[in-house]
């Protein structure tokens, strides 16, 4: 990853670039922001059941080789909810993290099945619609 990946600001808040396959979408994530509020916050849906509490596992995703160094170190949620999946994490080729707990520190890519572009809400059609 490069230096142009790292977006400056017009503050001291720093903002990095992180890459959610298989989506292919570019999140931008400031300074102690979660990778799932980041894109929350940029208007995608990413999974989860309770909203970043780092209960539910829903929002795992696997870092891509070349970006585990990229994440901030794993704090007590985030490392109790992983040691409860670590039977699956030993069948897998790559690192796990929590999209609700894991900032990024520099660019990264990571693998998410289940993040999409959050749709505008429908207005539900009828006699009048």
């Amino acid at each position: 990853m490069s230096d142009e990946d790292e977006l400056p600001t017009g503050d001291s808040t720093t903002e990095v670039l992180v890459t959610v396959m298989p989506l292919g979408a570019d999140i931008v994530v400031r300074t102690g922001e979660s990778l799932m509020a980041a894109a929350q916050r940029q208007g995608y849906f990413w999974p989860t059941r309770c909203r970043g509490q780092a209960l539910c596992t829903a929002c795992l995703f696997e870092v891509v080789p070349g970006s585990e160094n990229s994440f901030g170190p794993v704090e007590d949620p985030e490392q109790a909810a992983l040691i409860s999946l670590a039977e699956f994490q030993a069948r897998r080729d790559r690192p796990l993290r929590l999209g609700c707990q894991a900032h990024p520190l520099r660019p990264a890519r990571v693998f998410k099945r289940g993040v999409k572009t959050a749709e505008a809400p429908r207005r539900p059609t009828g006699f009048w619609g």
